[in-house]
């Protein structure tokens, strides 16, 4: 389950059962959030350069990254 950055602001005033009180499994769960995530904000980043730099062809495979990165993230999490 993903960890907003509202949840861990409000993680030490609202502790629920399903949620993790020790802060070392707090940040595990935020580095697994970031594994996940690593491959779609790299892909983003990448087409925000070329389109910066006005690369049509890296921005064109910058944007089948992504495409391919977010669809990836939805397979896994099942939001298909």
């Amino acid at each position: 389950m993903p960890i907003s950055p509202a949840d861990v602001c409000d993680f030490d005033r609202q502790p629920t059962v399903e949620e993790p009180t020790d802060p070392a499994r707090l940040v595990e769960r935020m580095r697994e959030e970031l594994r996940e995530l690593e491959p779609v904000v790299t892909a983003a980043t990448l087409a925000t350069v070329a389109f910066r730099m006005r690369d049509e062809s890296g921005l064109v495979a910058a944007l089948r990254a992504l495409t391919t990165a977010v669809e990836e993230l939805e397979r896994r999490r099942g939001d298909s």
